[in-house]
This record gives C-alpha cells, structure tokens and sequence, in this order.
C-alpha cells in the first residue's frame, strides 16, 4: 500500500510540474505586456497634442441677403461650403480658402387670361432662378483650448460670382429670356467654433482629428445686377432689373478634419 502511494505521489510531482511551471511562466510574461500597453497608451495621448498643421472641411451652408439685396430677391439661399488650409498650430494662426455654392428660391408660376375675343383664355408661364458662388481667402486668429475646442475670429476676402435668370413663355411660344452674371468684390468678418468630437489615432506616427464647425459670416460685396419678372393685371410682362450691393449673412455648419 506504501508502495502503491509513493507511486501515486511520484506520478502527481510528474504531471503537475509541468502545469505549475507553466502557471509560472505565464505570470512572468504579463510585465513586458504591461509596460508595451504603457508605451503605447502614451504614445497615443502624445499623438493627441502634437501640432496639426493641415485641415480640410465640408459645410453645409445658407445665403441670407441683407437690406436692398434682400428687399430685391426676396428668399435666402441654401447650398454647401468647401473649405481647407493651414494651421500655424501651436501659434493660433490659420490661413484658407472657401467655396460655397448658394442656390435661391427658383420660382415657376403661370397664369391665366381672356383674350380680347372674349371666349379664349390664354396661359402664359414665368420663371425666375439665382445661385452665387463666394469664393474667399479668410486669415483667423483660432486659440487651442485643451485640445478639445477651437473659437475663431476671421477676417474674409474675396469675389462673388452671381447668376440671375428670369424668362417669360407666352401661351403661343414666344419667349423673352434675361440672364445676369456679375463678378464682385467681396470682403467680411466672422467668428465660429469647432468642437472635437474623436481623434483617430494612427501608430506610430499620425493623427486625425474629427470635430463639428459652427460659424457666421457677414459680408459686404460691391454692387451687382441682376433681374426679376412680374405680371401686371392686364397680362403685361414686367422685367426688373435690379443694381445693389450682395450684402449678405452666411450661417455654416460642417465637418472638419485636422491632420498632421
């Protein structure tokens, strides 16, 4: 019986060794895991505050027109906004480019009359359509606070390419067209805010970060011509033309992308 457990004991030393050994093995290993998983997350936190020199956004984007303008052309104009540059990142220093493109209200309208026989009616059609197209430089002064939100003033330079339509089909197809383009000046101020919303995060060296824009322009422009139809009440065609500065307000909300 002795022998029988001297056997048994020799057998369990044998078998378990190896598992104990291992157990052993394993928990040594965990130290270099444990300090490469510090490196790595301070690397990362490093990536986060290195300077970002490049940016580029996508803004979805409206025209408001201000006092003549807006008493002329009577609607405000949605579009979109494309704008990039370079950030002087850590000094607050940004420099860029901006394209918004501004569609107006397009109106189409007919109306219907009495020819003088006195039993025919008549139906003629009116159309008017707009778009401009800002196109500008802006210099910003945009502090850094933590890494996490960016206010900015910025002053604003550049042209305005304006398009004004307005055509008139009579009931037997006789049309009358008027088309508009100005090139103008422009020049303004505006002031925004990006927020961070994530960085992500690309070893051993780069950095992307993703925040929201919420901004204002305010827009002066120099004079420019453009036309607008309108029936009388006897049927008569009025065409309009107009000659104001493009004053105007811009509300912008985009995405931003910061990289290195």
């Amino acid at each position: 019986m002795k022998r029988n457990f001297f056997y048994l004991s020799i057998l369990v030393v044998m078998v378990g060794y190896p598992l104990f050994a291992q157990e052993s093995t394993t928990s040594g290993d965990n130290l270099p895991t444990s300090q490469k998983d510090r490196e790595i997350q301070k690397r990362v936190k490093e990536l986060k505050t290195m300077p970002m020199r490049g940016f580029f956004g996508f803004a979805f984007s409206n025209s408001v027109p201000q006092k003549a303008y807006m008493s002329n052309i009577g609607t405000s104009g949605p579009g979109f906004g494309l704008y990039g540059g370079y950030r002087f990142d850590p000094i607050p220093l940004v420099l860029g480019l901006e394209w918004d493109f501004h569609f107006f209200e397009s109106k189409t309208w007919t109306y219907s009359y009495q020819l003088p026989n006195g039993w025919t009616y008549a139906r003629d059609t009116l159309n008017t359509s707009s778009f401009n197209m800002p196109l500008s430089i802006f210099a910003r002064i945009e502090p850094n606070i933590s890494h996490f939100v960016f206010p900015y003033i910025e002053g604003i330079s550049g042209f305005n390419l304006m398009n004004s339509h307005a055509s008139y089909t009579s009931f037997n197809g006789t049309e009358d067209n008027r088309d508009k383009t100005n090139l103008n000046w422009i020049y303004g101020v505006g002031a925004g805010v990006m927020v961070k919303l994530a960085d992500f995060v690309q070893l051993p060296s780069n950095n992307t970060r993703f925040l929201i824009d919420l901004s204002f322009r305010y827009l002066w422009g120099s004079c420019s011509n453009y036309y607008t139809v309108k029936t009388n009440p006897d049927a008569s065609v009025i065409f309009t033309r107009f000659s104001s500065s493009t004053e105007q307000l811009l509300f912008n909300l985009g995405i931003v992308l910061h990289f290195n």
